[in-house]
């Protein structure tokens, strides 16, 4: 029989699936490679200015643990503090141009202000139930 009426050989189908299983390797492991260079690009990129956004934003919830009465309640004080040394930490930071490390420890000390805000109103709310259950209780004594 002719060469050209038999195909290309017996070897010929498992020599396909092994080139197309070595192709989808290499993809699928560049193709990760690719994009964490690509993020380490980005984030190189991105740590060349000043976080003023994110200093901003730590000084706004300071101000408003503050408002909020976060020097009358404990542990919302405690926390206050831990915003307002963070915030102190990270001007120096800035100050040295570590931009990278002074945007995180703002984030800290946003979230400690944050957290300083929500102890000083549950501190609040918890005052003014107790206040209403004492009500209550005198009512109740009233009416006996």
């Amino acid at each position: 029989m002719p060469r050209a009426l038999v195909g290309p050989g017996p070897w010929h189908f498992g020599r396909i699936v092994l080139q197309c299983r070595i192709a989808m390797a290499i993809r699928l492991t560049l193709r990760p490679l690719a994009s964490l260079f690509l993020l380490l690009l980005g984030v190189g990129c991105g740590a060349s200015a000043p976080p003023t956004l994110q200093q901003s934003k730590t000084q706004s919830a300071i101000r408003g643990a503050e408002v909020a009465g976060a020097e009358n309640t404990p542990k919302a004080k405690l926390h206050l503090k831990m915003a307002k040394d963070h915030l102190a930490n990270a001007e120096q930071l800035i100050a040295e141009e570590e931009y990278e490390d002074a945007t995180l420890v703002l984030r800290r000390a946003e979230s400690d202000a944050e957290l300083a805000i929500a102890l000083s109103k549950e501190s609040d709310a918890r005052e003014r139930a107790e206040d209403l259950q004492r009500r209550v209780q005198e009512l109740k004594r009233e009416m006996e």
